[in-house]
């Protein structure tokens, strides 16, 4: 259970972030260092993805393998989170109306615009703008 709840803050943060034009899951603050696997006090590219892929995994309700748009609506209405639809589904490069694993993770640029310095983690300044945010969002 805490996997899936630390999941759907992390689906939350993609959404907020988007907001803020970061293209990524919203977080609660104090979750976002809940990805640094090895301890370092920084998120790579690889930690931060696995947020991303956690995110998914709430998002695919079903476990299809895909979400859908009324997936994101249910979830969003049943857990009172704002996850904007329209946004995770522009990642549905096919325009099949529904978005893979491989479509949400290859659309999400997210990473590249919180690593303000382009060093290839996001650590001190950039962390605690990225948690300020969602802090201000509720989350």
């Amino acid at each position: 259970m805490r996997i899936r709840y630390r999941a759907l803050i992390g689906a939350t943060f993609c959404a907020t972030i988007c907001t803020l034009g970061l293209a990524v899951p919203a977080i609660a603050a104090t979750n976002v260092m809940a990805y640094d696997s090895n301890g370092d006090s920084v998120l790579t590219r690889a930690e931060f993805q696995e947020l991303q892929i956690d995110s998914f995994k709430v998002l695919d309700a079903d476990g299809d393998g895909s979400v859908t748009l009324a997936e994101i609506d249910s979830l969003a209405a049943a857990k009172d989170v704002n996850v904007s639809g329209k946004r995770v589904m522009v990642r549905d490069t096919n325009g099949d109306g529904a978005v893979t694993q491989t479509e949400y993770l290859a659309v999400a640029p997210g990473f590249q615009k919180a690593d303000v310095n382009n060093d290839g983690v996001l650590a001190g300044k950039e962390i605690t703008r990225v948690s300020k945010f969602l802090a201000q969002a509720g989350y």
